[in-house]
């Protein structure tokens, strides 16, 4: 096909296409793909789906709790004379609170949590937050999703996209990071050389090229000037998309065959848990997983809202973990929950509490060092605006897993030295 203008019809087909540049892949990672009809046959002669998982490769699972989660509910400071003040609706009762120590314990829906804690597998790190809060949602991810307060997502790459980009050399692998549960890829899978994946449901996910002839034409388009011109940025989306949607049949191929006698709850989380699970057991070169559940945003009635919640965390959890053991996956897994931000300490007038400051981590897995780590941010001794003062920068605790349980540098990946907190074996 020769050089040249695009014929009028080809212009049309590429400009509904979703994708047109790498920068724009880059930003969105392939979650912009989404759902839809498969590529043309003339771009599938490839075996771009990606490599294997190496052997003992280690693996991070984070969980996020989305609407900024209230952790004097998840981690009830009981033995604080302050808490009964400040909580009357949503306080839990000494009786009913799964103690860890004389001045705080975990929420009574949170058993699985204190067995796997009982097993050394479970670690609670308490007053993680950053100097400057903000109470935006969307800044307040962003800067957790990045690990970067000035820049946020203008940095244009997730700290875990950052440790792959930094760890990972060789051809975009579309299955090295991903998102269950999104529409579109988080942040925090943002890499400039791996574009993570993201999908609702594996069966769902394929990728959108446009099937009609203008479609292929424009496909057609791309390959030859890219090879021909050197615009490296059509070459590589077009290289990229491609294993993306070769990756997009080996993760139905894969979640289809996987078959466990563990019961699940019937549950959104539960069911991006169990899928979690089944990529672990296909054997695929995922290193990051990451899904989320919502409803923290409790601002209102936040006690039954909040119960229902942490009873969903600890049953999908507890399944997750005693289906890794039955894979014999566990001891490569580590898991991590986090949220954009806290909440009030104090409840507001409609028995709930409102965007507040520090929180609480949890950290899963044999990797971990049990028990709890860090000082309970003090009731007495608050921020000016009432909110707790942060006790340990979330970015002490990615470093200790970049360090000692991926095995690589944080300074470069986080853009400032951190002290590992010593919260990994």
């Amino acid at each position: 096909m020769p050089n040249g203008p695009l014929p009028a019809e080809e212009v049309d087909a590429m400009s509904r296409m979703r994708i047109a540049t790498r920068r724009d892949l880059l930003k969105g990672g392939l979650g912009v793909i989404g759902v839809g009809s498969s590529l043309p046959n003339f771009l599938l002669n490839t075996g771009l789906a990606g490599q294997a998982a190496e052997p003992g490769q280690r693996i991070m699972v984070v969980l996020q709790l989305n609407g900024g989660h209230d952790g004097m509910s998840d981690v009830p400071p009981y033995g604080e004379p302050k808490y009964a003040e400040y909580r009357t609706a949503t306080r839990i009762p000494e009786n009913e609170v799964i103690k860890l120590n004389p001045q705080y314990g975990l929420h009574p829906n949170l058993k699985g949590c204190k067995e796997l804690l009982d097993q050394g597998r479970f670690a609670v790190v308490v007053g993680t937050g950053y100097p400057n809060f903000d109470y935006s949602h969307f800044e307040a991810m962003d800067i957790w999703e990045t690990a970067n307060e000035t820049e946020r997502r203008k940095c244009g790459a997730g700290w875990l996209g950052k440790y792959l980009d930094l760890t990972v050399q060789g051809n975009p692998d579309p299955k090295l990071a991903i998102g269950v549960g999104f529409h579109k890829t988080p942040v925090l899978l943002w890499a400039k050389d791996h574009p993570g994946l993201a999908f609702n449901s594996p069966d769902a996910f394929r990728f959108s090229g446009l099937g009609d002839e203008p479609g292929q034409a424009a496909y057609r388009r791309i390959n030859e000037t890219a090879g021909k011109s050197g615009q490296v940025d059509l070459q590589f989306v077009t290289r990229t998309a491609i294993s993306a949607n070769a990756a997009s049949e080996q993760l139905r191929q894969v979640t289809s065959a996987y078959q466990t006698p563990i019961e699940y709850p019937n549950t959104g989380l539960a069911a991006s848990m169990r899928t979690i699970a089944g990529l672990i057991a296909g054997g695929l070169s995922t290193r990051i997983y990451y899904t989320a559940i919502g409803g923290f945003d409790t601002h209102g009635n936040q006690k039954p809202q909040h119960d229902s919640l942490m009873a969903q965390i600890d049953g999908a959890v507890s399944a997750f973990w005693k289906d890794l053991d039955r894979q014999g996956s566990s001891n490569r897994v580590l898991m991590i929950t986090f949220s954009e931000f806290g909440r009030t300490v104090k409840e507001n007038g409609s028995q709930g509490t409102d965007h507040g400051s520090a929180q609480p981590m949890f950290l899963m897995g044999p990797g971990v060092k049990p028990g709890c780590h860090g000082k309970y941010p003090s009731l007495t001794d608050l921020r000016p605006d009432g909110q707790f003062k942060m006790e340990i920068d979330f970015r002490s605790v990615y470093a200790a897993i970049l360090e000692k349980w991926l095995m690589t540098a944080s300074e470069p990946i986080l853009g400032a030295k951190h002290d590992p907190l010593d919260c990994i074996a």
